[in-house]
């Protein structure tokens, strides 16, 4: 609960009125409303927990549309190699790649042996870098 700024009366959640008295603009009880003129109660401000959670929830649908757009045709078989000369025609070691596309050089490594197959997504970063190449 908030007071009023004229009498001090406890104004419950919902009941406050807004007033300019001059230049000078209060929060106050309804019984107080009428000592000045009514000014447009001030917009709710979202918290920033909601912001970052609105802006996290957009980012991911924004990676679920790309990686849907991505031709999901994926000859997977050779992958590894493709990735491996698609690497040294750019002229990148493993661990520039790596460190290009945020992931650790052995998964890299892994990749390019074909003891793993990548996720979509670490998949989707390999060919945002290598693109032209592959």
């Amino acid at each position: 609960m908030t007071e009023c700024e004229i009498c001090g009366a406890e104004i419950k959640k919902g009941h406050a009125r807004y007033i300019q008295i001059g230049t000078s603009k209060l929060r106050v009880c309804e019984a107080c409303a009428r000592y000045g003129t009514a000014v447009v109660e001030p917009e709710k401000k979202e918290n920033s927990s909601s912001l970052l959670a609105r802006r996290r929830d957009l980012y991911q649908m924004e990676r679920d549309i790309e990686i849907e757009e991505l031709d999901m045709d994926v000859d997977m078989e050779d992958y590894g190699r493709k990735v491996k000369e698609a690497r040294e025609k750019a002229g990148l070691k493993q661990e520039e790649l790596a460190r290009m596309i945020n992931e650790k050089h052995s998964l890299l490594r892994k990749i390019e042996n074909e003891t793993i197959t990548p996720t979509e997504e670490v998949r989707m970063k390999i060919e945002r870098v290598l693109k032209p190449y592959l």
